[in-house]
């Protein structure tokens, strides 16, 4: 071997070790901000996790194995696995957050009367809930943007809800006054979106199981229904949205609700409009599957 291959190999060497190294000190303090985190929340849980990693090259933070033991309960939540991508560690309230937790163990047996509407459905003793959260804050414009709030599970479906909200304050001191300055507050735009996973086709087969019928069967008369509505209906915005209705149970895939007005309105204005219609027209508000 000669000298420069033996140089080469000593560089690449040193290179996994400092990798390692700059890796092992992250985890390091990365496990010391979650243990810190953990603690601040004693009151209320008892928080258990197997391992703290830290990515060098995104610089996120992996939590996996977490336990969470709530003082006022007594079944615990299990989750598979906490990435957090981005946050302000500096702030009471983190002025920007990027993170997801996946797969939060949900019993259905502990949902009550709903759990056996869910087992009809084909779901079994588990579902595995996934949650997301990325926004960001600004103190000198107060204003809140939520760029992604989702909420969903397999082999059912997922909500993604954004909106961004103008004239806010999030400082701790300021909180408790928003039930006050709540209708000062400035809509800028909202959206709201369904994926479905399998809970559409299912709620369709539970029905045609209820009337005896073929899925295929009960969709069409499920799209004439509709149709029959659009039919009646004089309103243009109400045909557009059973249109789009009926194009997602024609193909159950996604469905969408947005509203996004020509300029920002305060909440107060909109919470002081009675009629659907102008609230249509102020928010500007389209469906579309």
């Amino acid at each position: 071997m000669s000298k420069k291959q033996i140089t080469g190999i000593s560089i690449v060497v040193v290179l996994i070790a400092i990798y390692c190294g700059v890796k092992m000190y992250a985890s390091n303090v990365a496990e010391a901000k979650v243990n810190e985190a953990i603690a601040k929340s004693a009151n209320f849980a008892d928080i258990d996790y197997k391992n703290v990693s830290v990515d060098l090259l995104g610089m996120d933070v992996r939590i996996s194995d977490i336990l969470v033991s709530p003082t006022d309960a007594k079944e615990k939540i299990k989750i598979d696995e906490i990435v957090i991508y981005d946050i302000d560690d500096k702030s009471d309230i983190p002025t920007f957050l990027s993170m997801t937790c996946s797969g939060i163990e949900l019993n259905i047996k502990n949902l009550g009367e709903d759990a056996e509407k869910l087992m009809e459905l084909g779901y079994n003793d588990k579902v595995l809930v996934n949650f997301t959260t990325d926004y960001t804050y600004s103190k000198e414009k107060k204003e809140l943007n939520i760029k992604k709030l989702s909420i969903g599970a397999d082999e059912v479906g997922k909500i993604n809800v954004s909106f961004r909200l103008g004239n806010i304050s999030l400082e701790p001191e300021e909180i408790a006054g928003l039930l006050f300055s709540f209708p000062q507050i400035i809509f800028h735009e909202a959206k709201i979106e369904y994926n479905d996973y399998s809970l559409a086709e299912r709620l369709i087969k539970l029905g045609a199981k209820e009337q005896q019928v073929s899925a295929e069967d009960f969709r069409k008369t499920l799209i004439k229904n509709v149709e029959t509505e659009i039919a009646k209906e004089k309103d243009e915005f109400a045909q557009k949205a059973l249109s789009e209705v009926k194009e997602f149970l024609a193909d159950p895939d996604e469905i969408s609700i947005s509203a996004s007005p020509s300029k920002p309105q305060p909440l107060g204005r909109i919470m002081r409009t009675n009629d659907p219609k102008d609230i249509i027209n102020l928010l500007n508000i389209h469906i579309k599957s």
